[in-house]
């Protein structure tokens, strides 16, 4: 019971990280118009899942040839909200980098942080 008790209030804990952690859509580039910094974030966006998708089928492949794991349900279902929250998380940090590639910035107060040159 006490541990069904930690797998939720970490759960509820990295629930509420991300909920006051929207990604922002503010984008600039001096030279940008609003119909092609949408158009650069979709694609950066598509380039994130591309990233994310296949390295989930590599994590599958390597996943199916190991034995059966005995992790409970309760921690099953931890390791599964774990994962989604680093999902989450990388697509951000890519899509991020990729916009910065193209040349945009997020304005100061942004959630996501922007690495120092």
């Amino acid at each position: 019971m006490t541990k069904f008790i930690a797998v939720l209030a970490l759960t509820v804990l990295l629930a509420g990280c991300s909920f006051f952690q929207k990604p922002s859509n503010n984008w600039t580039k001096a030279s940008g118009t609003e119909d092609q910094t949408a158009s650069d974030l979709s694609a950066c966006r598509q380039q994130a899942d591309a990233v994310i998708k296949r390295d989930a089928d590599i994590d599958r492949d390597i996943g199916s040839a190991r034995p059966p794991s005995s992790v409970d349900t309760d921690t099953q279902a931890f390791l599964s909200n774990v994962d989604n929250y680093d999902r989450e998380q990388r697509f951000r940090r890519i899509t991020s980098e990729c916009m910065r590639q193209r040349g945009y910035v997020l304005p100061e107060k942004s959630p996501l942080p922007l690495p120092l040159p």
